[in-house]
């Protein structure tokens, strides 16, 4: 999503599917804002609070299912140990798998692209990249600790920064599939998810 206004503009995407959005002018407040934004523990309160000269909102942080923090010039995300990179991306890195994850072979990397579903029906593809891992115990916690995550951040594309809740995630889809995964899960291909 582009937004035309300068400054910050901040989409906080419900667990009811609504999004609710803010948007900040003055440069020095909007860096402020960003930068308690990055904070790994951001869903952990039980209040997301947001305020101005005009009003107060409150949301509660169970509710929210991600924030996205849209601005010309995002801050350095802090990613988790291990990673190097999370993007939000189009269908078009599932067209080009295979190059992608050529290229990051080359600069020893790992890739995976992760489709995540949220309780509010929203959704969010990302490339994560981490360092190579050694052994597939080390690949299996990749897959567990993203689940295990206080948080989920990521850039966004068209830029700025996001993070999911990962307690409102509902199916999360990773490709290529992680070694030593599918030998102890079910074994079926993904056809068709359906939202009534």
């Amino acid at each position: 999503m582009n937004t035309t206004h300068s400054g910050l503009t901040l989409d906080i995407c419900t667990e009811d599917g609504s999004r609710t959005r803010f948007h900040q002018n003055d440069e020095r407040i909007a860096a402020e804002t960003l930068q308690q934004l990055l904070s790994p523990r951001l869903f952990t309160p039980p209040l997301l609070t947001l305020a101005s000269e005009h009003s107060v909102s409150a949301i509660p942080t169970r509710s929210i299912d991600m924030i996205l923090a849209h601005i010309a010039s995002p801050p350095t995300l802090p990613l988790p140990s291990g990673w190097v990179d999370a993007v939000e991306v189009n269908d078009d890195a599932l067209v080009n798998l295979a190059e992608l994850e050529a290229s990051a072979a080359a600069e020893n990397k790992h890739l995976m692209l992760a489709e995540i579903h949220t309780l509010g029906d929203w959704m969010i593809r990302l490339k994560l990249e981490t360092f190579v891992p050694a052994t597939l115990q080390e690949k299996r916690q990749l897959w567990n600790h993203l689940l295990d995550l206080p948080a989920i951040p990521f850039r966004l594309k068209a830029g700025g920064i996001g993070a999911v809740n990962p307690a409102n995630i509902v199916r999360a889809t990773v490709c290529p599939p992680i070694d030593g995964v599918a030998e102890s899960a079910l074994s079926a291909d993904l056809f068709q998810s359906i939202r009534s």
